[in-house]
């Protein structure tokens, strides 16, 4: 039997339960493995892979309008380049599309490296010029008259 127990009148008494020294030995080493990775998991857990994968469009969006002017004129539709949110700002008469990539869904997080790699995303057949900052993607820019101040309020964005 691998485990003693004695019983008394008032039922079991535990306090001369004994477990064999090997079941000691691998509890006592699951204990500490325990121990030790729990604060490793944690911290890889809490870490995002992305920077500013945690701020909002809207944040981008009051970001740009605050350093560029503007104001938003549209939501996006996300399927044509698989993002999870998308809207337009119309700055210095036309507008410019941004987009936020949610990284953890397969299909997205291509799309987003597809992207990434050759600085352009094509919408319907149409290339648009893209740069990309965080999971943020800013498209048809490059013939707005704020050109430079876009890219640069856009690459300042943290």
């Amino acid at each position: 039997m691998l485990i003693k127990y004695t019983e008394t009148r008032q039922g079991f008494d535990f306090s001369r339960l004994s477990v064999p020294a090997s079941f000691r030995h691998l509890f006592r080493k699951f204990l500490y493995l325990f121990i030790f990775l729990s604060p490793a998991l944690l911290l890889v857990s809490c870490t995002s892979f992305e920077a500013g994968s945690d701020k909002r469009l809207s944040e981008l969006a009051a970001h740009m309008i605050k350093h560029t002017g503007g104001q938003i004129s549209a939501m996006m539709m996300v399927e044509p380049v698989r993002a999870s949110d998308g809207l337009a700002i119309k700055i210095a008469g036309r507008e410019v599309a941004f987009y936020k990539y949610d990284l953890t869904l397969p299909k997205a997080k291509k799309k987003y490296e597809h992207v990434r790699a050759h600085k352009a995303v094509y919408i319907s057949g149409v290339r648009f010029d893209a740069e990309i900052n965080g999971p943020f993607m800013m498209i048809d820019h490059t013939k707005n008259l704020k050109r430079q101040e876009l890219i640069k309020a856009f690459h300042d964005f943290r």
